[in-house]
């Protein structure tokens, strides 16, 4: 019997600039618990034009997606069937395959536990490796795969994560049960949805170990959870945060909101207006309840914005930073700069969607 293919999960690209002399791009992945980036440059193409020709399509695609700030697949629907995802796979494929029995040796997949659940731990990277993709007379070759140390590849100048502390309670990632969607194929996406014990949670992993930007926003949710916000405030709330054995933050654990979809997607030419109405109140009355704790959104946007499946709207990511087109640089995680995305969120709520222009161009 055949066996079957690994399935990994994509986590980014890198290109060199339109206009270079040297045309590459690198595509990440992951593969069980270890990090993959492959690079690939036109100038190892040897007497391969078909091959060669190949690359530039896949270039331009990924300069494409790049001019489009869409360097990412964390955030991709991975039911989504556009036809440009349909081409990132398809480029990640072409050069993922040759190095794939390589790749499922280097890195097989962990047993589950005892009990047969998977835990965090399971999905932590623990090695990373970097390896180049050559052709010669129209054979794709794989290069040597190299191990390289997590420190310098991934995580640079970590130390311990001592120094930090928060009042709300930290969880090994062994303590952490994740909930699989597909439990045939557990590693092909993010584990967002977790329970310790019988409590349900939605994990949001840290972009690195200590990030930065996941301490900021645990100390905004230590400040929602001093307010004592009621009920009736629809923001996220976090539960604990996940550790490593460093004593690094690497996720948050939120409270689970039953989401139906983004603000982004809800709204439509045939949204009712009793229902835009109730979004826009809901939003309005949110923000104000935290403004009056001293409290600001930062990264104030519809795609910040759940609809539940009760048809309510909660403000999510408590990160800070900003996105163009929403808050001017200069009000960055400021009262102004939340105001200044409110109004335009609104105006992008009564016009049905039709309103997504790019206010930095005003």
């Amino acid at each position: 019997m055949e066996k079957k293919r690994p399935r990994y999960r994509i986590l980014s690209f890198t290109t060199s600039h339109e206009g270079d002399k040297r045309q590459w791009f690198s595509l990440e992945i992951q593969l069980h618990t270890s990090r993959f980036r492959i690079s690939v440059s036109l100038s190892n193409f040897r007497n391969s034009p078909i091959r060669s020709e190949e690359f530039q399509k896949y270039f331009a695609l990924l300069l494409s997606e790049n001019d489009n700030h869409n360097d990412s697949f964390e955030e991709t629907d991975e039911e989504g069937d556009a036809p440009g995802r349909t081409a990132l796979l398809d480029c990640f494929d072409w050069a993922v395959t040759p190095f794939l029995a390589d790749f499922e040796r280097l890195s097989p997949a962990p047993p589950p536990l005892g009990s047969g659940q998977l835990t965090l731990s399971h999905f932590l990277v623990t090695a990373s490796f970097e390896c180049n993709l050559t052709a010669a007379d129209e054979i794709l070759a794989p290069g040597e795969i190299e191990r390289v140390e997590m420190d310098e590849d991934c995580w640079p100048t970590l130390s311990s994560g001592d120094a930090w502390t928060t009042s709300f309670p930290s969880f090994s990632p062994a303590e952490i049960v994740v909930i699989c969607d597909d439990p045939e194929h557990p590693f092909d996406s993010n584990p967002t949805r977790v329970r310790i014990g019988q409590q349900h949670l939605y994990f949001k992993e840290s972009s690195e170990p200590d990030d930065v930007v996941a301490k900021k926003e645990v100390e905004t949710y230590e400040r929602i959870d001093s307010a004592n916000l009621g009920a009736g405030v629809r923001t996220s709330r976090l539960y604990g945060v996940v550790r490593n054995e460093r004593n690094q933050l690497i996720g948050l654990l939120l409270y689970p909101i039953e989401e139906d979809t983004l603000l982004t997607f809800a709204v439509g030419p045939e949204t009712p207006d009793a229902l835009k109405d109730r979004w826009a109140q809901q939003i309005q009355d949110t923000l104000a309840a935290l403004h009056r704790a001293g409290i600001t959104w930062g990264d104030a946007k519809p795609d910040n914005v759940l609809i539940d499946v009760h048809g309510d709207a909660w403000i999510v990511d408590f990160g800070g930073g900003r996105t163009e087109g929403w808050v001017d640089s200069g009000k960055a995680g400021t009262v102004d700069g939340d105001l200044q995305a409110l109004e335009r969120i609104l105006k992008f709520i009564a016009s049905g969607g039709d309103d997504m222009m790019d206010y930095s161009k005003e």
